[in-house]
Parts: C-alpha cells; structure tokens; sequence
C-alpha cells in the first residue's frame, strides 16, 4: 500500500509502486503551466543553461511538464538520462557527455541535439517516490558549482511542494463530492420514506375492515377498494422510481421498448390513479399515436400528475393530449398553484432537487426526464410564481 507518510525512506526504487504515485498525482499529459515553465525559466537563468525541463518519467517514456530551450513534449525512456537519474536520490550530473561511459550511446548526446552538459535534482515526493527529475542542459561541456546545485534542489523542491498542493486539492475535492453524494443519498432515502408513509399508513390502517364486509355497505366496500387501489399504485410508482434512481447510479441506462402507442388511455388510467383530486382531461380529435414505451410513459405522466396535483393549492389540474408538430405529440400537465421560482426552475430536474416547499423523493423528475430521453422524447416546463405551472411531455409520433 502507498501512503504519504513523510517519515517514509526516500528514494524508495520500487519501479511499480513508483508508477503508481505517478498515476495518483495525475500531471501526465496535463496542458502546459505557467507556474512550471516559471521555475525551468529561473533554473536555465541561474545556471546560465539554455535548456531547463521539468520531466516526468513514465513507463517507457519521459514526458515534460515544462520544457525551456527546447521543443519537445516527450521522448522515448530507454535509454535516458531523466530515466538514470529518477532511480537516484542524489543529484545526477554530466560533464561531458562525449566521454561520459554512462552517455557515449544516448540519442540525445549522439543525435542532432548534441548533448554535452547534463545536471539533474529528483522530484521527490513526499511519500519518498522520485516523480522525475528537474535539469538543466548544455551543449558545451561544463562544470556546476554548490550554489547551482543547491538552487536546483530549492527549485525541484517548489516543483513537489506544487504538485503537492494540488493533489490535496483534488483530495479536498473528492472528499467534499463524496460527502455531498452521501448527504443527497440520505436525503433522498428520507424522501422515499416519507413519500411511503402515508399509503402505508392508510393501507394499514383500513385492511382490517375489508375482512369485516359486514360492517360496511357495497358502496363503501367499493370506496375502500378503489382507495387501496390508488395507494398501492402510488407505492408501485415510488418503487420504480427508485429502483430507476439506482440503476442510473450504476451508469446502466433505463430499459426502453418504444412501440405506436395510443396516449390518451394511458393518460386516462393515470389520473384514475388520483381520483380524490379533481383532473379535467382533454384529447384533441384524433391525435396521433405516439412512439415509446406504454409503461415508461404512463410512469412519467404519473409523475407529472402527482407533482401538479401536490402543488395544485387544491385546484383543479388539467391533462391535455395534442399534435405539437407533424413529428411530435404532446402530454401537457397544468396545475394553478404557486409555480416555481426561476432560479428552481433552472435546476428543476436535477438529481435530488427538492423545491422550496417540496417534501418529495427529488427523483421524480429528474427519472421522468432520462426516461422520456431514452425514448427520443423530452420534458418541457413553463412556470410562473403565484399563477402555476405546466409541465409537458412530446414523444415522437408513430
């Protein structure tokens, strides 16, 4: 295991767990930075080199985080002098690489470049794992003094203070994201259980007197049953609703199977659902059959009825069916209740967006919406405070 431990040995040579901090740092193929190419600039000055990089070594590459002098973004690791000397704790230096036994073959000393001069500190984390190296790099044979040595470990230092820095960011980040994911969780499994409670609770409490038929008339029979009949269909629709929640947490997209459908018995089934609330429902003459899936589309009109009826301030909600265009028909929910504020209405189908007097799921719409997208359909909304809200549903036509 890797930790950061800094009373770890440095220098640790372990080539795999070396690559693995490489990883966890996440600077490979980054885009260029200015506070980099700032400490290879002062390194070249200082050294009075005309060619300073800050190099990364990979696998079987060394890739440069900033390259002074030099154009070039990564060359091969084998062989390499960045790849020498990131498997050393102490400076690695060449004075002249035409008759340095540990040179005569590199590419860079052979090859166009003509690499004579060589000066490299390690990028020691803090952990103890050498990064790669920051050097500097001349084409004439040359010595380094104390005080340029001593300037380039400063250097090489600020470059892994840097790196530091910005891993703990990203760490402070993830953290803070995971502790958001888990709140909205919990907030989320609240809202479920309150959203069941109350069906629960009246199913519960009025099963026992459908086993006494005797105690009630026909009529009330009939009530009770279509009652529990309405809750158990409001239990149903809370249930795949979460259940789509988790699979879309598991990146596992919803199951769709669009076929011509006909919208206006599905839209009346799901306001039978809702029978203690008044739903005036319109179709257009002879609409169009829609594309997508009856039981998907009946789950996203429930949802939309359910949300219009809860915020309708106990008016009536009307359901309209219609042609929107040649390609498109329309399931438009409208309710006259308190609408939603505009800055709720820009997140209104986010994840686990609850409204300011929601006591929901805060899945509903934002489910409905995938939903409706997976059958190459889409939500569209129009709210206004103190009038009310519409809430619609286009399918392709069939």
């Amino acid at each position: 295991m890797i930790t950061d431990d800094a009373s770890a040995p440095l220098g640790r040579f372990d080539e795999a767990a070396r690559l693995d901090v490489v990883r966890r740092y996440d600077i490979l193929d980054t885009p260029p930075d200015g506070a980099f190419d700032r400490i290879t600039q002062l390194a070249a000055r200082f050294c009075r080199a005309p060619i300073s990089t800050i190099s990364i070594v990979d696998v079987d590459r060394i890739w440069f985080k900033s390259a002074h002098g030099i154009a070039v973004e990564q060359i091969g690791r084998d062989p390499g002098l960045c790849a020498s000397a990131v498997m050393q704790l102490d400076p690695y230096v060449v004075t002249d690489a035409s008759i340095d036994p540990r040179t005569l073959d590199n590419p860079l000393v052979c090859g166009e470049l003509g690499l004579r001069f060589y000066a490299a500190v390690p990028l020691t984390t803090h952990s103890g794992y050498n990064l790669g190296t920051l050097n500097v790099i001349d084409v004439e044979p040359r010595e380094i003094t104390d005080e340029e040595l001593a300037t380039l470990r400063d250097l090489a230092a600020v470059v892994v203070d840097e790196l530091e820095l910005r891993l703990a960011a990203r760490n402070r980040v993830a953290s803070e994201a995971a502790q958001e994911a888990a709140r909205l969780r919990e907030a989320i499994v609240a809202g479920v259980s309150h959203e069941m409670r109350t069906p629960l609770a009246v199913l519960q409490g009025t099963a026992s007197l459908l086993d006494e038929p005797d105690g009630l008339s026909d009529e009330e029979a009939a009530s009770l049953r279509a009652m529990h009949r309405r809750h158990l269909a409001q239990l149903d629709r809370l249930v795949h609703q979460f259940l789509d929640y988790v699979s879309l947490e598991g990146e596992h997209p919803p199951t769709v199977a669009c076929v011509p459908i006909d919208l206006v018995p599905i839209v009346e089934e799901a306001c039978e659902i809702f029978g203690d609330h008044t739903i005036a429902v319109r179709a257009e003459a002879a609409v169009p059959r829609g594309l997508g899936d009856p039981a998907r589309t009946k789950q996203i009109v429930l949802e939309l009825v359910n949300n219009a009826t809860r915020f309708s301030g106990g008016t009536s909600v009307e359901v309209s069916v219609a042609t929107y265009d040649e390609r498109t028909v329309r399931i438009a929910v409208s309710d006259r209740g308190r609408g939603l504020h505009p800055h709720d209405l820009e997140r209104v189908f986010d994840k686990g967006f609850r409204g300011r007097h929601s006591t929901g799921t805060g899945l509903g719409l934002y489910v409905s919406k995938v939903l409706a997208e997976a059958q190459g359909g889409r939500i569209e909304v129009d709210s206004e405070p103190g009038i009310g809200s519409t809430f619609a549903l286009l399918l392709p036509t069939a």
